[in-house]
Protein backbone atom coordinates (compact mmCIF):
# COMPACT_ATOMS: atom_id res chain seq x y z
CA UNK A 1 0.00 0.00 0.00
CA UNK A 2 1.25 3.69 -0.65
CA UNK A 3 2.37 5.78 2.07
CA UNK A 4 -0.23 8.77 2.05
CA UNK A 5 1.51 12.57 1.60
CA UNK A 6 1.10 14.33 4.91
CA UNK A 7 -1.85 16.76 4.96
CA UNK A 8 -1.15 20.10 3.21
CA UNK A 9 -1.92 23.17 5.36
CA UNK A 10 -4.77 25.26 3.76
CA UNK A 11 -3.25 28.27 1.99
CA UNK A 12 -4.83 31.37 3.54
CA UNK A 13 -7.89 32.69 1.71
CA UNK A 14 -8.01 29.36 -0.34
CA UNK A 15 -10.99 27.81 -1.19
CA UNK A 16 -11.46 24.02 -1.01
CA UNK A 17 -11.72 23.80 -4.62
CA UNK A 18 -8.55 25.77 -5.38
CA UNK A 19 -6.95 23.14 -2.47
CA UNK A 20 -7.63 20.83 -4.84
CA UNK A 21 -5.99 22.13 -7.90
CA UNK A 22 -3.58 23.00 -5.69
CA UNK A 23 -2.61 18.98 -4.88
CA UNK A 24 -3.64 18.03 -8.60
CA UNK A 25 -0.57 20.05 -9.46
CA UNK A 26 1.59 17.30 -8.57
CA UNK A 27 1.86 13.21 -10.00
CA UNK A 28 -1.89 11.79 -10.26
CA UNK A 29 -4.02 11.38 -6.72
CA UNK A 30 -7.02 9.01 -6.24
CA UNK A 31 -9.86 10.75 -4.56
CA UNK A 32 -9.26 8.96 -1.58
CA UNK A 33 -6.14 10.92 -1.44
CA UNK A 34 -7.44 14.13 -2.26
CA UNK A 35 -9.75 13.21 0.88
CA UNK A 36 -6.86 13.08 2.93
CA UNK A 37 -4.89 16.09 1.91
CA UNK A 38 -7.16 18.50 2.09
CA UNK A 39 -9.87 17.06 4.95
CA UNK A 40 -12.64 16.56 3.26
CA UNK A 41 -15.53 13.81 2.48
CA UNK A 42 -14.47 11.70 -0.39
CA UNK A 43 -17.86 12.47 -1.49
CA UNK A 44 -17.56 16.18 -2.06
CA UNK A 45 -14.48 15.16 -3.38
CA UNK A 46 -16.38 13.82 -6.28
CA UNK A 47 -18.50 16.88 -6.31
CA UNK A 48 -15.23 19.50 -6.65
CA UNK A 49 -13.66 17.29 -9.15
CA UNK A 50 -16.98 16.90 -11.53
CA UNK A 51 -17.23 21.13 -10.95
CA UNK A 52 -13.36 21.21 -12.10
CA UNK A 53 -14.09 19.06 -15.01
CA UNK A 54 -17.22 20.76 -16.01
CA UNK A 55 -15.38 24.38 -15.92
CA UNK A 56 -12.55 23.41 -17.78
CA UNK A 57 -12.60 26.03 -20.27
CA UNK A 58 -11.77 28.66 -17.88
CA UNK A 59 -9.26 26.90 -16.58
CA UNK A 60 -5.35 26.97 -18.29
CA UNK A 61 -4.91 23.51 -17.89
CA UNK A 62 -7.58 20.51 -18.02
CA UNK A 63 -8.63 17.96 -15.48
CA UNK A 64 -6.92 14.59 -16.60
CA UNK A 65 -8.44 11.68 -15.59
CA UNK A 66 -6.55 7.89 -14.98
CA UNK A 67 -9.75 5.56 -15.65
CA UNK A 68 -10.17 2.82 -12.85
CA UNK A 69 -8.84 -0.61 -14.33
CA UNK A 70 -9.85 -4.33 -13.04
CA UNK A 71 -7.02 -6.09 -11.38
CA UNK A 72 -8.40 -9.18 -12.28
CA UNK A 73 -8.61 -8.72 -16.17
CA UNK A 74 -6.93 -5.86 -16.88
CA UNK A 75 -10.24 -4.42 -18.35
CA UNK A 76 -9.97 -0.28 -18.64
CA UNK A 77 -12.91 1.70 -18.02
CA UNK A 78 -11.86 4.59 -20.60
CA UNK A 79 -15.30 5.43 -22.06
CA UNK A 80 -16.85 5.84 -18.63
CA UNK A 81 -17.71 9.74 -17.78
CA UNK A 82 -18.43 9.08 -13.48
CA UNK A 83 -15.86 10.45 -12.10
CA UNK A 84 -15.98 7.47 -8.76
CA UNK A 85 -14.89 4.28 -8.82
CA UNK A 86 -16.91 1.43 -10.56
CA UNK A 87 -18.32 -0.95 -8.41
CA UNK A 88 -17.24 -4.05 -10.23
CA UNK A 89 -15.87 -4.87 -13.79
CA UNK A 90 -18.38 -5.75 -16.40
CA UNK A 91 -15.95 -8.66 -18.22
CA UNK A 92 -15.08 -10.41 -15.84
CA UNK A 93 -17.89 -9.57 -12.17
CA UNK A 94 -14.57 -9.60 -10.07
CA UNK A 95 -14.87 -6.60 -7.60
CA UNK A 96 -11.00 -5.48 -7.28
CA UNK A 97 -11.48 -2.60 -9.36
CA UNK A 98 -8.25 0.06 -9.09
CA UNK A 99 -9.52 3.91 -8.44
CA UNK A 100 -9.76 6.35 -10.75
CA UNK A 101 -6.62 9.01 -10.89
CA UNK A 102 -6.57 12.43 -11.24
CA UNK A 103 -4.03 15.28 -12.07
CA UNK A 104 -3.88 18.30 -14.12
CA UNK A 105 -2.70 18.02 -17.85
CA UNK A 106 0.88 20.26 -18.27
CA UNK A 107 0.19 23.72 -19.38
CA UNK A 108 -0.84 24.38 -22.86
CA UNK A 109 1.26 26.48 -25.21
Amino acid sequence: MKEKPPPLPPPQGATRRRQILACLDGPPLSARELSALVGLPEKEIYGHLEHIRRSQHHQPRRLHVVPAACRQCGFTFGKREKLTCPSRCPRCKEESVTEPLFALDPERG
